[in-house]
């Protein structure tokens, strides 16, 4: 027979199951326990590898499919990242209306589409947001709102895509997770959705993206690669990547870098 605290922990798996985090005083509340008690059940849960710690709660994560958390993201493959960036501002023109995701490569391209002077951005990432409103406040800046994901520190799911639905812009930025033969995809479906929503947002379509993204599996398609105008990515591709990126008739911009690493190790099941 399951003990109380067996329970306890399995209705606490099923609450962050399904709203993908919870908050430490939230489960305290819904579970009638003390708030010390619920931090010693996600520590022991944690350690199972059943959530995720993260500060104030915890988080839900598909381990076969999750990726890397975002403030680990910041600071992988900068160097690539940068190097990526200097590309874009040559795609853009004074004036533009510029749409960015909420990936941390194209947030390494901010400097860049402001260099550019656009006379709009749009964003559903806090981060970007944030930045332009303390570094350009001449720019026009909308902001797509929704709920907020913090492993993401972006606004994600149907809320943000209806947000998005009544804007317009002349250039769509984003990256993703996962590249195949059939486009791109991503773990998370909010986040494949709202991805979505801002590729059909621009006129003109960029996909900025390094090369490790070919070994990774995303369960939640967000594009063909035929929709892209122009594709970005560092150079360490094989030939049959080069020939996936040449079918798709976007204009590439290879750049030299030194070999990305991956943020979304392949799922133990393909090894």
């Amino acid at each position: 027979m399951a003990s109380p605290v067996d329970i306890r922990r399995a209705e606490i798996l099923n609450i962050v199951r399904h709203a993908g985090h919870a908050r430490v005083d939230e489960l305290a509340q819904r579970l009638g326990v003390s708030i010390m008690t619920i931090h010693r059940d996600l520590d022991a849960m944690a350690d199972d590898n059943q959530i995720e710690r993260v500060r104030g709660g915890a988080q839900f994560l598909e381990p076969e499919f999750a990726e890397t958390n975002v403030e680990t993201r910041r600071e992988t493959n900068i160097g690539v990242k940068k190097a990526l960036a200097t590309q874009v501002a040559s795609l853009l023109s004074a004036g533009d209306i510029v749409a960015l995701d909420d990936s941390t490569t194209v947030e390494f391209c901010l400097p860049e589409v402001l260099e550019a002077e656009p006379m709009g951005i749009i964003t559903h990432s806090l981060r970007v947001l944030n930045q332009v409103a303390a570094q350009a406040p001449q720019v026009a800046l909308t902001g797509a709102g929704g709920r907020y994901c913090q492993e993401t520190d972006s606004f994600l799911g149907q809320a943000t895509c209806a947000a998005v639905q009544r804007l317009n812009a002349t250039v769509s930025i984003v990256s993703t997770t996962c590249i195949n033969a059939a486009g791109i995809y991503h773990p998370d479906e909010d986040a494949a959705i709202t991805k979505s929503a801002f590729v059909r947002l621009g006129t003109r379509k960029i996909l900025v993206s390094d090369s490790s993204k070919f070994d990774n599996v995303g369960m939640h398609f967000v594009a063909r690669l035929s929709e892209f105008d122009d594709i970005i990515m560092d150079n360490n591709l094989d030939d049959e990547q080069r020939e996936l990126l040449e079918e798709s008739r976007a204009r590439l911009h290879l750049v030299d870098t030194a070999l990305p690493t991956p943020t979304l190790p392949p799922p133990s099941v393909l090894k």
